[in-house]
């Protein structure tokens, strides 16, 4: 049985029918739909600084749009977000979740203390090393934070910032040990697998080390990216020894073996 579920995928650019489309083209038997929480009409007083990467949606119409999209389908939908971890407005944010039936939440850390790490690079190695720690430590905080299901792309880092620390193993180690204590997944990020796959293994045998749950998403933005990097992130995982992946319904967990 190879991996059949995509846990991490938008909407914004394409539509959810699109999404799950493709999904059942690609033979997939579980979709989880999780588009950004600032692509929310709700959200964006307070997620205003972050680029929107489609047409602005509003939580009712998004629901509806997910929970539709699989009808007539042989593979299931399910609901999720991708939800901004900031210090300083997580409370916030997470207020404007708390009326809605999620059947699972992404985690997400892409600014570290105000720096966009996807767009900006304006730093040396010194600078650059800092970040890398101190996102580490903010994923840390997303994990033991309690309110999500899984913990996104965790060396996205890597997208603009080459300026790898020392200690990566070791910081790997620390967020996969957290995780496994907090019982919560991390995410191994199809996006990453094609971007930077020796990085990605170094986190699944921190991961298979520290026997941390696992999901698997693709961070498709199209429907020609879903399930982009499954081959690959099947095989990375075999070879550290992982042969479940975690998904969720009503955020009630589940594992199936690959």
């Amino acid at each position: 049985m190879s991996i059949d579920t995509d846990f991490h995928s938008h909407v914004s650019r394409s539509s959810a029918r699109q999404m799950a489309q493709s999904a059942q083209e690609k033979g997939l038997r579980v979709l989880g739909l999780s588009e950004h929480v600032f692509q929310m009409s709700e959200a964006r007083s307070t997620l205003e600084h972050m680029a929107l990467e489609g047409p602005l949606l509003t939580f009712p119409s998004y629901i509806e749009e997910v929970r539709a999209a699989g009808q007539d389908l042989p593979v299931e939908v399910r609901l999720g977000m991708e939800v901004d971890f900031i210090p300083g407005k997580n409370e916030l944010i997470q207020a404007l979740l708390h009326s809605y039936a999620w059947d699972f939440l992404i985690g997400s850390v892409h600014e570290v203390d105000g720096v966009y790490f996807e767009s900006d690079n304006n730093w040396g190695r010194e600078e650059g090393e800092a970040l890398w720690l101190r996102y580490f430590a903010l994923l840390r905080e997303a994990v033991s934070n309690g309110y999500f299901s899984l913990v996104s792309h965790p060396v996205r880092m890597r997208s603009r910032n080459p300026f790898i620390p020392s200690t990566l193993d070791e910081e790997l180690e620390r967020l996969a040990a957290e995780a496994t204590r907090c019982n919560i997944a991390l995410e191994i990020n199809g996006y990453d697998v094609l971007s930077y796959p020796s990085l990605v293994r170094r986190l699944a045998r921190a991961c298979a080390l520290h026997q941390t749950p696992i999901s698997v998403g693709s961070d498709a933005h199209n429907p020609r990216q879903i399930a982009q990097a499954h081959p690959q992130t099947e095989a990375i995982l075999r070879e550290a020894g992982i042969t479940k992946v975690r998904i969720w319904k009503q955020q009630m967990a589940e594992e199936y073996c690959f």
